[in-house]
């Protein structure tokens, strides 16, 4: 009996991972997709055709419109990365807002179509309420957690004591959107850790800075 129960739930542990599976083929299917053609361009036929199965099985995993949008959504938002959208508390605040913008670099390097898909995204967001809101999480998310990293430099006198943590972290935030966007379009457009060191002159007190070690 003990091993027909094992046996059922070795079964059930490997249709859990193959429904995972497929739910994220799908999703990269659509990531691909949006990528080539944007999302006025993106069919639901096309996503499956590309994942490899049929349309009734996106639609299993996928009821809605609405649903297959905000996990698209949250699909890019894990590329970009925990680590972005929730820096690590080191107990050295400069040292991890600078190991944000690096890792954050990195993302998009390593993801090169990571900012068209989310500019994609970010427009639909503008009138599409259910792509809006889970934009919104995603955003109030990691513009907390940044700004955790300002507070915690400020009381510990590693940044400058007249900021606004809120304000701050969010020019934080925006400046990385900004420069992917950029940088996704122009790759030459400007030296991305030339520009995240006028972070560092700005942040940290005139008698606080030190010197970043660029990537090999």
């Amino acid at each position: 009996m003990a091993k027909t129960r094992h046996a059922a739930s070795a079964g059930k542990t490997s249709a859990t991972e193959l429904g995972a599976a497929r739910r994220r083929d799908l999703l990269e299917a659509a990531y691909a997709l949006i990528a080539e053609k944007g999302l006025e361009g993106l069919r639901t036929r096309d996503i499956a055709a590309r994942a490899g199965v049929n349309i009734s099985t996106l639609h299993y995993y996928f009821g809605t419109k609405d649903a297959l949008l905000v996990a698209i959504v949250e699909h890019v938002a894990e590329k970009f990365g925990e680590e972005q959208r929730r820096p690590a508390d080191t107990g050295d605040a400069v040292a991890g807002l600078r190991a944000h913008l690096e890792s954050a670099w990195r993302s998009f390097q390593d993801n090169p179509h990571l900012s068209t898909v989310l500019q994609e995204l970010s427009l639909r967001a503008r009138r599409d309420p259910a792509a809006q809101a889970a934009f919104r999480a995603v955003h109030k998310e990691w513009n907390l957690a940044v700004e955790h990293l300002v507070r915690q430099g400020m009381r510990a006198g590693q940044l400058r004591s007249d900021l606004d943590p809120r304000a701050a972290a969010r020019v934080v935030t925006s400046f990385l959107i900004g420069a992917m966007t950029q940088l996704g379009v122009d790759a030459g457009a400007f030296d991305f850790h030339l520009v995240s060191d006028e972070l560092d002159r700005w942040l940290v007190p005139a008698d606080g800075k030190r010197a970043r070690k660029r990537p090999g």
